[in-house]
């Protein structure tokens, strides 16, 4: 039997999701459940410049996974380091920077030097925000038949663009796996296991525990708000919940009122279709014209 594959549907969720559960936690990032009680839409933002947007608001987490997608769509679904750190340069001059930890910041700095990745001998630790790459990787892997030693290796690089310790990369790819589980099986029963490899970190029990409420919940509003209502690292969390949901029950499962007051959305929808279009074209499913226009300028 062939394995089910993900669709566009499911690519246009996951983003769109994934920005959701962003900006639904990222008003309430470092609170307490008690303190956010019973979060039913997005807050306005403390402490936001004049002219920026109050509500709805995506943080560096949705930015630099968007930094991926930019790269990938642009390198035939290849991760190159270098483009990435190029984009990841200007993101960390950018008002995303607020949101950035240290670690981050530096490494996108150092990485320059370093053929776009983290120099080898930096000490890193891993933060629940490297989860949200792997949202990426595993829509990209999606597409075709499931290797999983192909998946990590992709999600090792994710995590190298600013951690080298191998907790990092274990939390990325253990949320690729997820988000790779549920786009095969959007419109479906949830019919996806847990990761069991997903590292030991108090972070990587946390994925695993967003994998389980997104598997078992009845939509995308009940397993995205039951986590950022939980507290703590809530744009993170957030951000990976609505990932992951977003590829299970597909762009029709969002919540109108939650598109319409993204901020975000009218590029999301932009960079999803180009972005499945890629992933497609990396597995071998589809043609970019462009190229036999090159090779067959006649036909211009």
């Amino acid at each position: 039997m062939a394995t089910p594959a993900g669709n566009e549907n499911a690519f246009l969720g996951a983003l769109v999701g994934m920005a959701i559960g962003d900006a639904l936690g990222l008003p309430v990032l470092g609170q307490s459940g008690n303190e956010i009680g019973d979060l039913q839409g997005y807050l306005e933002l403390p402490d936001v410049g004049e002219g920026e947007p109050v509500k709805g608001v995506i943080s560096d987490r949705t930015e630099f996974a968007l930094c991926l997608v930019e790269s990938l769509t642009t390198n035939e679904g290849r991760l190159d380091p270098e483009n990435i750190n190029a984009r990841l340069s200007y993101l960390s001059e950018s008002g995303s920077r607020r949101w950035m930890s240290e670690t981050v910041i530096s490494s996108i700095d150092e990485a320059f030097e370093h053929d776009g990745l983290a120099p080898t001998d930096k000490i890193t630790e891993a933060e629940p925000s490297l989860g949200v790459r792997g949202i990426v990787i595993g829509l990209l892997h999606s597409v075709r038949t499931q290797n999983l030693a192909d998946m990590y290796s992709d999600a090792t690089i994710a995590a190298r663009l600013t951690h080298t310790d191998t907790e990092s990369a274990d939390i990325v790819a253990a949320v690729a796996a997820l988000t790779d589980q549920a786009a095969r099986n959007v419109d479906r029963d949830p019919a996806w296991s847990l990761p069991s490899n997903a590292g030991t970190s108090a972070i990587s029990a946390r994925v695993v525990e967003i994998g389980e409420i997104v598997k078992n919940a009845d939509s995308f509003e009940d397993a995205v708000l039951t986590v950022v209502r939980a507290g703590g690292d809530t744009a993170s969390y957030g951000a990976i919940a609505g990932g992951i949901a977003g590829a299970r029950f597909g762009a029709a499962g969002l919540p109108q009122n939650l598109i319409d007051d993204l901020d975000a959305r009218i590029y999301l929808s932009m960079a999803a279709p180009w972005f499945y279009r890629t992933a497609m074209q990396r597995a071998g499913f589809a043609i970019d014209l462009r190229l036999i226009q090159n090779e067959f300028p006649e036909m211009n």
